[in-house]
């Protein structure tokens, strides 16, 4: 015969072990939201992708808009290496030091829509030579440097960075 203080032992225990399981499952998947600037000097930067990975491997990221801004949805919850990536500009296409041209008949860009972006009907021109460009040492994890403790919710992160 079962009594029903061994009875409510057991049920306890049990709630207590599932209590715990479930936050070492959901404490490892955590996720945030972190935006910010990105800036170099005192220049914000024009292009790229901001990522934030953590000793587990996990990684959320985001992309530089043109004003410097950055969003990351999906940031690792705890201490994270940041790493700031942009394109780089090789020395091919274009002319000396100038955007590289479009190939013959090739329309200009435009946004999806066919209007403007501010409503009227100006043409989107993405210009290269605009990109600011950044040691390579923070596109790496190992060499970034750069370290932030991302908390649960949403916070606000800018980045700057030296040579």
């Amino acid at each position: 015969m079962i009594n029903s203080k061994s009875c409510r032992w057991a049920w306890s225990f049990a709630l207590a072990l599932l209590c715990l399981t479930l936050a070492s499952c959901s404490s490892g998947k955590s996720r945030a939201t972190v935006k910010g600037k990105v800036k170099f000097f005192d220049k914000y930067l024009t292009a790229g992708t901001v990522a934030f990975a953590n000793k587990e491997g996990r990684i959320g990221s985001g992309n530089i808009d043109f004003e410097g801004n950055y969003v990351v949805h999906d940031a690792p919850v705890g201490e994270v290496t940041i790493t700031v990536s942009v394109p780089k500009m090789g020395g091919g296409g274009g002319a000396k030091g100038g955007a590289p041209k479009a190939p013959p008949g090739v329309p200009e860009m435009r946004p999806p829509d066919g209007g403007a972006i501010g409503g009227g009907k100006e043409t989107v021109v993405f210009d290269p030579n605009k990109i600011v460009q950044i040691p390579n040492k923070y596109a790496n994890a190992e060499t970034s440097g750069l370290k932030y403790t991302v908390e649960k919710g949403e916070q606000t992160h800018d980045i700057t960075l030296s040579p």
